[in-house]
Parts: C-alpha cells; structure tokens; sequence
C-alpha cells in the first residue's frame, strides 16, 4: 500500500490551526477534546486503581496514538521523533498540570511541536 504525503508546508499549516480548537476553531472529537482537569482526574483516579479509569486512561492512549499517526503520515515522517505513545501520554500529564487551560489535543501537540524543532 502506498501512502501520499502532503507538502510538510500544508502539515505544519494544518497542526498550526488545530491548536486553535479550544478557542473556536475546528471540531476535535473523543478524548482530544477534554479539557486538562477532566484528563488530569481520570489519571487519578487510574493511578489509584480505580477500574473504569482503565478504560479511559486506554480510550486517552488509543487517541493519542491516532493523532500521532495521522501526523506522521500526513508529514512522511515520525513526528514523535522516537518517543513511544507512553512518553507522549506522560508529557501530556505534565503539559497539563503545568496549563490547565489545554485541553488533551493543546497538551499533546505542545509536545510534538517541542519535538519538532529538535535536530
């Protein structure tokens, strides 16, 4: 199978107007969408064990790791530059504690873009 890249020009373009989503920009949908307090709690609650937070903390991997691939493939590269789902969905946390004014797609690509300009 054969994948088409779109001009990383478009890709950066595009990444660029998606963080605008929490203020009015395009529609995010599943868990993307949740703002930082509702992911910061359901970590919480996992971390304490608590079993329908599995679900959720599976359902918030699951999506990031659907942003990540559409990225990559939009842009013909690894956007996470290495980085697994795992390191992603930990900066998230730490994105989010540290603005809780993101919502998970602002904490997730903060990261990318951080990656990014790295060598």
């Amino acid at each position: 199978m054969s994948i088409r890249c779109i001009d990383k020009g478009v890709w950066a373009a595009a990444l660029l107007a998606v963080t605008g989503s929490a203020a009015g920009g395009p529609a995010v949908y599943g868990y993307g969408g949740r703002d930082c307090d509702t992911f910061l709690e359901s970590q919480r609650q996992a971390d304490a064990g608590e079993p329908d937070a599995a679900l959720d903390d599976f359902g918030y991997r699951q999506w990031l790791a659907g942003l990540v691939t559409g990225l990559s493939l939009a842009a013909g590269e690894d956007v996470l530059r290495g980085v697994d789902v795992e390191g992603l969905a930990r900066r998230v946390r730490l994105n989010c504690e540290e603005d809780r004014t993101l919502d998970v797609l602002g904490a997730a690509l903060a990261h990318i873009k951080e990656l990014s300009r790295l060598p």
